[in-house]
């Protein structure tokens, strides 16, 4: 016979326990992968300094006596000072160094410095240099003299630039540029 006294749960109460366990489950699967994304976005910063961030490298030359001035004439082991002239070049000047351009497009954004990434295809390098957005303000152009990182050994080199916000890195807008 039938037995009428039998309890159970009811529909509606089921379901609040399935909605309740299927929180808890997303609750617990979150607070495994939120320390790996937290991480990986670490390495890249995507805030509003870097999309409004615009640099991009113009010219990749080596350097030469007709490219130096009296301003940056000091900083090379190849040249110096004479009575009046700007520049005498007095021996070679290596081979490694390159008159790098830089331009800075339209952006208001800041940056504390700027890192020069060059590559030859399966190495590659940055040189830091101390130019900061109140150096390089909008719409102007800078010239480094950096000498090309030892790692870089391949004959075809590129350069492109990338700002460094609050420590990070922002990601390179513009195309690299071979160096000559």
């Amino acid at each position: 016979m039938l037995n009428k006294n039998r309890k159970g749960v009811s529909e509606v109460v089921a379901n609040v326990l399935i909605v309740l366990l299927v929180i808890v489950g997303i609750a617990v699967i979150w607070s495994v992968v939120k320390p790996t994304v937290d991480k990986g976005a670490q390495g890249i910063k995507t805030g509003a300094e870097c999309l409004s961030l615009s640099l991009e490298p113009v010219s990749c030359t080596p350097v030469t006596c007709a490219s130096l001035s009296v301003a940056n004439c000091p900083n090379f082991a190849g040249c110096s000072l004479s009575s009046g002239t700007p520049v005498v070049c007095q021996g070679t000047i290596t081979t490694f160094n390159k008159t790098i351009v830089v331009k800075r497009n339209p952006g208001a954004g800041a940056f504390e410095s700027v890192e020069l990434i060059f590559s030859d295809g399966t190495n590659s390098g940055s040189v830091s240099t101390t130019t900061s957005s109140t150096s390089l303000g909008e719409l102007s152009t800078v010239t480094w003299y950096p000498s090309i990182p030892a790692t870089i050994t391949g004959a075809s080199k590129t350069v492109n630039v990338v700002a460094k916000t609050a420590g990070q890195l922002c990601p390179p807008l513009s195309a690299p540029v071979t160096c000559s």
